[in-house]
């Protein structure tokens, strides 16, 4: 069975509603949220499933909201990590076989496929005992937290700082959700016609994200991805998700 899964960029915004670029680089150059974003997005072509957070617009808790509303069976939150360390390393919550799984799986893809240190699947808690991360303690689904390559290594962000490395980390994490969940990848490439008056354009793949526009009856559109559900599909063009309710749409 098809999980629904959801990849989320984190930090971007601040809790006082300016800009949170988590983790620097020693030079200040690259931010961490800058990278990971272009991570999870290619996490997220490569699964063919939601992307959250991408343009930086939610906060921790509004993430953790939006999770909750949806139905999402599986999240996984992408971050770079820093502290002077090396390599990969994956947090899952604490006495779930799914996450340790899955974070597993993440760690050794990463380490494999970046030629990086394979620090593990590992649970961090509070002093009362719980998950000491937000979106794998207060989210519904089972959630991981992805510490990709440590930002403030020279020799990892040498290689996580290109598009390509970017790419190939995102595929990377893609291939172990797709593993270690047993998800097909969601149909690509297609078109459809839009037979509605008009369709909300959606930030993400379901009706709990914010509209970003519009597409018009009679307009084709190509789409480059759909969510594991088939239910929603992403516009090539970048600008969002539509419905693929065949109420509103037709396929060409």
């Amino acid at each position: 069975m098809d999980k629904k899964i959801c990849i989320i960029v984190g930090h971007g915004k601040s809790k006082s509603g300016g800009y949170d670029s988590g983790a620097v680089s020693r030079d200040g150059r690259y931010h961490e949220f800058r990278i990971a974003k272009e991570i999870a997005k290619y996490a997220a072509d490569y699964l063919g499933c939601s992307l959250m957070n991408y343009d930086g617009d939610l906060y921790l808790t509004d993430r953790i909201k939006a999770v909750n509303a949806a139905d999402y069976d599986f999240v996984a939150e992408i971050h770079l990590n820093a502290g002077g360390g090396k390599g990969t390393e994956v947090f899952y919550y604490n006495g779930s076989p799914t996450g340790l799984k899955t974070a597993t799986a993440i760690a050794e893809e990463i380490s494999s496929e970046l030629n990086v240190r394979n620090r593990g699947a590992k649970v961090r808690l509070n002093d009362n005992g719980r998950d000491y991360f937000a979106i794998i303690r207060d989210t519904k689904p089972t959630a991981i937290l992805v510490e990709t390559v440590f930002i403030d290594n020279d020799e990892e962000l040498s290689v996580i700082k290109t598009a390509d490395g970017q790419k190939r980390c995102g595929e990377a994490i893609g291939r172990a959700l797709e593993k270690s969940l047993g998800t097909a990848k969601a149909e690509t490439g297609f078109r459809v016609k839009i037979n509605a008056k008009s369709l909300y354009i959606r930030s993400g793949a379901g009706t709990g994200y914010k509209s970003v526009g519009i597409v018009k009856n009679g307009e084709t559109h190509s789409i480059s991805a759909t969510d594991a559900a088939g239910a929603w599909g992403r516009l090539a063009d970048g600008r969002g998700w539509i419905s693929l309710n065949s109420k509103y749409i037709g396929r060409l």
